[in-house]
């Protein structure tokens, strides 16, 4: 409780930055786009994955850019243990095969590199919320027998999706590769890693990994002035 109280002062702090730079006057000359892809998690096995992401900003400057992002990110991962026989008890955990998927709401701040600006940087941080998936563990479990009230020893796969955590909050940084096209359309290419300082589950052993997306899509960028120089 206490974690999920701190993520939202947080974020109330990120949301009255951004309402302070919505009223400088240069923030309406700015740009939007969408942008979709693949990403993969650095835990154990990993599944490449759909991603997404929508985002707007407002011009600062001549080289940043301030505003924020949507993203929808799907991880996929295994965990896998091995243990030796002569340790195996009730509850040992052979793998975990967990699923899921998360809606991001972020804060950016971007800036351009180079006299044209055809690459830019970028940061943002911000909590997501789960939206669905499911985790399946495979873990020794003795059971009692009614023949002669003993045990004997079997493996199950058990539904644990309930240990999936419903808030996490992840820090961002990336590179974007922008394309001009007609009317101030831009093609775009990003790279982002993302890493993620809490548990995606709360089973034992920790879940915990970072995230890797490559997207493309597209960018409408407002010109700064009557005619811009690309």
């Amino acid at each position: 409780m206490g974690v999920k109280i701190k993520y939202i002062q947080a974020y109330k702090i990120i949301f009255c930055i951004i309402l302070s730079f919505l009223s400088t006057p240069t923030f309406s000359q700015g740009k939007y786009g969408f942008e979709t892809g693949v990403g993969y998690t650095t835990y154990n096995k990993s599944y490449l994955t759909a991603a997404a992401q929508g985002y707007w900003l407002g011009r600062l400057s001549h080289t940043f850019y301030f505003g924020g992002v949507i993203s929808f990110q799907r991880l996929s991962m295994k965990y896998t243990n091995n243990p030796a026989p002569a340790t195996l008890d009730s509850g040992t955990i052979f793998n975990i095969r967990q699923k899921s998927d998360y809606l991001f709401f972020m804060p950016r701040i971007e800036m351009g590199i180079g006299r044209y600006k055809h690459l830019f940087a970028n940061f943002s941080m911000g909590p997501g919320i789960y939206l669905g998936g499911n985790q399946w563990t495979h873990m020794y479990q003795p059971f009692i027998t009614s023949g002669n009230n003993g045990y004997i020893p079997d493996t199950v796969f058990l539904n644990t999706s309930y240990n999936v955590q419903n808030l996490l909050f992840k820090f961002t940084a990336g590179l974007k590769q922008r394309f001009t096209t007609y009317s101030y359309w831009n093609i775009v290419i990003s790279e982002e890693f993302s890493y993620v300082p809490g548990k995606i589950s709360r089973e034992t052993p920790d879940f915990k990994t970072n995230y890797f997306t490559v997207t493309l899509g597209i960018m409408h960028k407002y010109p700064s002035t009557r005619f811009e120089e690309d």
